[in-house]
């Protein structure tokens, strides 16, 4: 039997709900480093979602938005992540 391979890592943040539009569009501006979603609407808890190989340039990138997204907080990296 093979080994499950890991296709996705997910980092998740936490943000004022008013900052999360600010916090996709930089996201999306990484060049492909990973995809934002939304926990559940109307909060501001965003799943990141990225290629194992990329997750240690989005922590990196996701540190470095604290200075511009206000109240960024880092939760940690989501095992039990679903897309549903």
């Amino acid at each position: 039997m093979r080994k499950k391979e890991v296709k996705a890592k997910v980092l998740r943040v936490r943000v004022p709900i008013e900052e999360v539009g600010l916090l996709s569009a930089l996201i999306d501006g990484l060049g492909r480093v990973a995809l934002a979603r939304t926990r559940e609407k109307g909060k501001g808890e965003v799943d990141l979602i990225a290629p194992p190989q990329r997750f240690t340039e989005l922590l990196k990138a996701v540190e470095g938005m604290k200075k511009h997204v206000r109240d960024l907080e880092i939760v940690g990296e989501v095992h039990d992540w679903h897309s549903s």
